[in-house]
């Protein structure tokens, strides 16, 4: 072999050799670190509770636009990606699975009622998927798995919370009316429980099937046993609305509480005319706090309107937050992030207050008790 002839050889051998290695390595995942950080959103966007649900993806953009707009995360944008879990079970999971199967996420904030939370919990912990719900305050969501976090008021809180405000305004004999929602009889038993440790007599405890409209029989009950406060817990406010209607309608002017979706559904105020004393149990978050309040304006400038629920709007931006300064701490590794939770959220000063999150995943926040007074809400 001539010399020119090695060498026409030896570049064929280096071409082929090099062509090779380009093509091994497009056959190799090379992650593309400039993508976005896509969060999902699993919450109701249709059905009662829509514009719940359009607040908390609203919060959600807003809150990212701003981490976006700083430069994103380690150099990172931030992406959301909105899917409709609705309040049931089977949405709520058919929602979260489109989220971590189809879309790929690793990081969900669940804006969901308890059912749809439960039902999707064991795709999140299977997938190693950190979900943070800003709504769901179910008792079996305490246990609902190692990956899921919840930042918004335990149910439980609730119904103590509104036994104390009875004994605290001195009524003896007392009753409660729940719809039959995981969310209301979470309510009920620990209302009932705490009713029972304080000393009240929990004389009419009652239940009914979501969408009633009748509630001849138990306005009766209520009125047979004259009670001095009755509990009305209702899961989305229009069947405790028709409900204290009709115990109205008769009569019965015992004091009404309940839970504080009632008293923020204009549907109900329809029914009632108003929400002139009635007392609820209102979520606690830091409504005072200064960047809430740059933050809600903000929101009215962006979206021509203000939150429906101001607290789930807190929720929902403390819940990004937590997740964004997870990631910029240790990555994009949701394993990293769940550690990194369950670690350092204590004592977090955060728009929903200063809270921990426990080894369950659940912070410590309470409710209020507030009643209607002249249209507005106060403390009793």
């Amino acid at each position: 072999m001539d010399k020119n002839t090695k060498m026409i050889v030896g570049a064929v051998i280096a071409i082929v050799v090099l062509w090779g290695g380009y093509a091994l390595m497009g056959k190799q995942s090379v992650p593309a670190t400039n993508e976005p950080i896509k969060i999902g959103v699993a919450t109701f966007l249709s059905g009662d509770l829509a514009a719940l649900g359009e607040n908390i993806v609203n919060t959600a953009q807003l809150a990212v636009d701003d981490i976006n707009a700083k430069g994103g995360i380690n150099g990172r944008q931030i992406q959301i990606i909105a899917e409709d879990a609705k309040c049931d079970s089977k949405t709520g999971l058919s929602a979260v699975s489109k989220l971590v199967n189809t879309d790929n996420v690793k990081y969900i904030v669940g804006g969901m009622c308890s059912n749809g939370t439960i039902a999707a919990a064991p795709v999140a912990n299977e997938h190693n998927v950190v979900l943070m719900t800003p709504v769901t305050g179910g008792r079996n969501v305490d246990e609902a798995g190692e990956y899921i976090f919840r930042t918004a008021n335990s149910d439980l809180l609730a119904g103590r919370n509104i036994a104390e405000a009875m004994a605290k305004k001195g009524y003896k004999k007392v009753g409660v009316i729940a719809e039959t929602t995981e969310y209301t009889i979470d309510i009920k038993k620990s209302f009932e429980q705490r009713a029972n440790e304080l000393g009240l007599t929990v004389a009419v405890a009652e239940e009914f099937q979501p969408n009633t409209t009748d509630f001849r029989t138990i306005a009766a009950k209520i009125k047979g046993e004259n009670l001095e406060a009755v509990l009305v817990a209702s899961q989305t406010g229009i069947s405790g609305g028709n409900l204290i209607k009709q115990m109205k309608s008769l009569g019965i002017n015992a004091p009404v509480f309940s839970d504080f979706l009632l008293v923020l559904n204009g549907d109900v105020k329809k029914i009632l005319g108003s929400f002139e004393g009635i007392y609820f149990a209102d979520p606690s978050y830091n409504a005072d706090n200064a960047g809430l309040k740059d933050f809600l304006a903000a929101y009215k400038v962006k979206y021509g309107k203000e939150p429906v629920v101001p607290f789930h709007s807190a929720a929902t931006y403390d819940d990004v937050q937590l997740l964004a300064t997870a990631i910029k701490a240790v990555g994009d590794d949701s394993v990293k992030v769940h550690d990194w939770l369950k670690a350092n959220v204590k004592s977090y000063k955060g728009f929903m207050g200063t809270y921990s999150i426990d080894q369950n995943g659940n912070s410590d926040l309470g409710f209020t008790v507030k009643v209607v007074k002249e249209g507005v809400a106060t403390g009793i």
